[in-house]
């Protein structure tokens, strides 16, 4: 039917897709992009200790977390979490406290796992990871071994 001529509401059959299906892609190509960021999902409730809102921040947004994310945008996604995997690595939602555990179904994030990035000493961004982009959650200005924290380090050999 001529495109013209069709009737209003009624929707286009035929044809072909003007991209098709990639094959023969390369899964592993994101580890080689360059890391970036959304705060779109980030936990904006000031009654979350972890939240991203100002009253949390403080200054440590300006000092800290905007220079350390500016110095991972020039990291691709392997060079940060495979090769400094101690500091920034993948982690189960099992591995969260409680608190976090149910705070993250209440914002309806449906991730598998969440990653940890080290700003520094104990300061930690959480987020989740699609592709290369790394969407902001929390961030934890108390991480280590206490019961505060988003994921409890237990501390080895004390």
């Amino acid at each position: 039917m001529n495109p013209s001529k069709r009737k209003k509401g009624q929707i286009k059959q035929g044809g072909t897709p003007e991209k098709g299906i990639r094959i023969g892609g390369n899964p592993d190509s994101v580890m080689q992009e360059v890391l970036s960021w959304s705060f779109a999902d980030c936990d904006m409730d000031p009654q979350c200790r972890w939240s991203f809102c100002q009253q949390h921040l403080e200054t440590d947004f300006w000092q800290t977390i905007l220079p350390k994310l500016r110095q991972f945008e020039t990291m691709t996604v392997s060079n940060i979490f495979m090769d400094s995997k101690k500091q920034n690595h993948k982690l189960s939602l099992d591995s969260l406290n409680k608190e976090a555990r149910d705070r993250f179904v209440q914002l309806r994030i449906e991730a598998e796992s969440i990653h940890s990035l080290r700003l520094g000493g104990k300061l930690r961004l959480y987020g989740f990871l699609v592709g290369s982009v790394y969407h902001i959650v929390w961030y934890d200005s108390d991480h280590g071994d206490n019961s505060s924290c988003v994921c409890r380090s237990h501390l080895k050999h004390t």
